[in-house]
């Protein structure tokens, strides 16, 4: 089933990232022009030409730019219209909403824990 996404944890080169949040972000932010995927394609995983992304949208709207997204965020709120036109999904087993990085039905935390 799919649904609006909201950030789960702070996005930054500096910060551990939820892979979720990692894919939704890089598919909105490549739809709207700022990301450009890489040679070897588009991974779940965070990289430089993500946080390059963020910084181009930051600048374009006129915010702090520092690369970053706090979950509720001021460059969240201000990315949210891109985020709800990503379709995301809720997974079966804990309900979290996710982007579908190995399964649309579970979230990649679910899938390592060997559910599927």
């Amino acid at each position: 089933m799919a649904t609006n996404y909201r950030v789960k944890s702070t996005v930054g080169s500096a910060y551990p990232v939820d892979l979720d949040d990692t894919w939704v972000l890089k598919q909105a932010l490549r739809q709207n022009g700022f990301y450009v995927e890489p040679g070897n394609g588009m991974t779940p995983y965070p990289d430089s030409s993500l946080f390059d992304a963020i910084k181009k949208f930051q600048s374009g709207a006129g915010l702090h730019v520092d690369g970053v997204i706090e979950p509720d965020g001021e460059t969240e709120r201000h990315m949210r219209p891109m985020l709800d036109i990503v379709v995301v999904y809720r997974c079966v087993y804990c309900g979290a909403p996710h982007g579908g990085v190995y399964s649309p039905r579970v979230c990649w935390q679910c899938w390592n824990k060997g559910f599927r």
